[in-house]
C-alpha cells in the first residue's frame, strides 16, 4: 500500500478540500496521513486518514485568530494584511511543518506529498533540507495568481486608449510583486535559515506554482483568465471538488417553498470569514425584507450569531449542503469563497460578491469580469446595494446565460479522479 501524506495550514478553507482528497485517496487503496489541525480530527478519521497533528507556531486556530495573531486585528485588509499574513501566519509555520514532514519521511522515505500551495513546509526539503519526499504535489485552492503578460491576478490591467496592455499587466504585476517584496524577504529567510540551499524566491506570486514537483489547480481553465505563457505542465487544472452532502442530512420542512414561483437568492459568508454577519448576510436579509422572494442564508454557524431579526421571507441554517440547494437557486450571494462561488457556477447560478479579504479580490474580478455575475467591490454593502445587484441580475439574461455555459466546461471534469490519477502517476516516477 503507498502512504500518501496529505497538508493542509490549520483554516477550514484550506482543510476541507484536502480532507475531501485525503478520502478520495484512501478510498484509492492509499494509506493517508493527514498533516493538519488538531480542531480536524473527526473530519479526518470520518475519511478515513490518519491525523499527524501540527505543533509549534503551525498549530493556530483559525476560530481564534485574534488570540493567535493580536498584531493581526490593527492590520488593514490588502497589501498589509497580505505581507503580514504570508510572513507570520504562513512563514512563521514553516519549521514546524518541515519538522513533522521530515518525521513522516523517516517512516516513509518513498512517500508522496499532496499539500495545499499555502502550505510551505516542503520549501526546505525541495532546497536540500532533509529528506526529499518521493514527489510534492501542490494544491491550489485559490485563484491561480501566477503573473503573466497577458492578466494580473486581478484581471487585465485597465488601460488608457492608445496604452499598450501588455505593458500595462507588466507594470501592475511588478507593483503587486514589489507589494509583497517584504514577505518574499522573509520567507527567503525562514527556508535558508533551515539549512536550504539554492532556493531564491523573487516574486512570491510564481514562486507558488514554480516550487512544487506537479500543481493541480481546483478549478476548469473557463474560470481562468487566459494566460499565453503559463509554462507548458506547470499548472493541471482538475476541476473543483464536488460537494457532498453529509450522512444523515434530511429536508428541512422549509424545503417545498424552493419549488414556488418566487425567485430564490441564496447568502452566505462561508466558514472562515463569517464571525461577522452584519458584513453580508444581515444586510441580504434586510433587503429583501418584505419582498416577493425566498431568501435562504447558509450561515456556516449557529443561528444565535444573527444579531438583527429573520424576516418571514428568509430561513436560515447553519449548515445546508449546497448540491441539494444551488440547482434550486436564481442567484448566490456570497463574500467570495473559491470553493463555494464555483459550486454555484458549477449549477449555473449567477453570483453577487461582496468580498476584500483573502484571495476574496480575485475570485470577485473574476465573476464580474467574466460576466458572471456582480463584484459589489466591497467587504460590507449596504441593502440597498445587495437589493439593486441581485434585481439587476435577475433582470438580465446574460449572467445566467454565462454561468449556464461555465457549468457545461465543470460538467467535463471529474476532479476527484483526476487528482487520484496524479497520485498513482507520481508512485510510478
Amino acid at each position: 500500500m503507498s502512504r500518501v501524506v496529505v497538508a493542509a495550514s490549520p483554516l477550514a478553507g484550506h482543510t476541507f478540500p484536502m480532507i475531501q482528497i485525503a478520502g478520495e485517496l484512501v478510498t484509492a487503496g492509499h494509506d493517508v496521513t493527514f498533516v493538519g489541525g488538531e480542531r480536524f480530527a473527526d473530519h479526518v478519521a470520518q475519511a478515513g486518514a490518519t491525523l499527524r497533528p501540527l505543533t509549534g507556531k503551525a498549530a493556530y486556530d483559525d476560530r481564534r485568530m485574534a488570540e493567535f495573531f493580536p498584531e493581526r486585528s490593527t492590520l488593514s485588509p490588502g497589501p498589509e494584511m497580505l505581507t503580514w499574513d504570508v510572513s507570520h501566519v504562513f512563514g512563521d509555520a514553516i519549521p514546524d511543518q518541515h519538522a513533522l514532514i521530515q518525521e513522516l519521511l523517516a517512516e516513509d522515505p518513498d512517500a508522496v506529498v499532496v499539500a495545499e500551495l499555502m502550505f510551505l513546509g516542503g520549501l526546505p526539503s525541495l532546497h536540500g533540507a532533509g529528506a526529499r519526499p518521493r514527489r510534492w504535489i501542490g494544491v491550489g485552492i485559490s485563484p491561480l495568481y501566477y503573473p503573466s503578460d497577458d492578466t494580473t491576478p486581478f484581471g487585465p490591467a485597465p488601460v488608457a486608449p492608445g496604452t499598450d496592455q501588455v505593458e500595462a499587466n507588466r507594470a501592475m504585476n511588478a507593483g503587486l510583486a514589489a507589494a509583497l517584496s517584504g514577505a518574499a524577504e522573509y520567507l527567503q529567510r525562514v527556508v535558508d535559515g533551515l539549512g536550504a540551499t539554492g532556493f531564491t524566491m523573487p516574486n512570491y506570486f510564481s514562486t507558488m506554482y514554480t516550487e512544487p514537483d506537479d500543481v493541480l489547480q481546483l478549478t476548469v481553465p473557463e474560470f481562468e483568465f487566459p494566460r499565453s505563457d503559463l509554462p507548458e505542465n506547470l499548472v493541471r487544472f482538475v476541476g473543483p471538488l464536488p460537494p457532498v452532502a453529509p450522512a444523515g442530512w434530511t429536508e428541512p420542512a422549509w424545503w417545498p417553498e424552493l419549488d414556488g414561483d418566487r425567485p430564490v437568492v441564496v447568502v452566505t459568508q462561508g466558514t472562515l470569514a463569517n464571525d461577522d454577519l452584519s458584513e453580508l448576510v444581515e444586510p441580504t436579509l434586510a433587503a429583501f425584507d418584505g419582498e416577493d422572494v425566498l431568501v435562504v442564508a447558509a450561515l456556516g454557524r449557529p443561528a444565535v450569531a444573527l444579531t438583527g431579526p429573520v424576516p418571514a421571507n428568509a430561513v436560515v441554517e447553519e449548515f445546508v449542503p449546497f448540491d441539494r440547494l444551488l440547482p434550486r437557486a436564481d442567484v448566490f450571494i456570497t463574500n467570495g469563497g473559491y470553493g463555494a462561488t464555483q459550486q454555484a457556477l458549477a449549477a449555473g447560478v449567477p453570483v453577487v460578491v461582496a468580498g476584500q479579504t483573502e484571495d476574496k479580490p480575485a475570485i470577485a474580478a473574476r465573476v464580474g469580469l467574466l460576466g458572471l455575475g456582480i463584484d459589489l467591490r466591497t467587504q460590507r454593502p449596504a441593502p440597498e446595494e445587495v437589493a439593486g445587484a441581485v434585481r439587476q441580475v435577475l433582470a438580465t439574461p446574460s449572467f445566467r446565460d454565462r454561468a449556464v455555459e461555465l457549468s457545461r466546461a465543470y460538467e467535463k471534469v471529474d476532479g476527484p479522479r483526476l487528482i487520484v490519477d496524479v497520485v498513482a502517476e507520481a508512485f510510478r516516477k
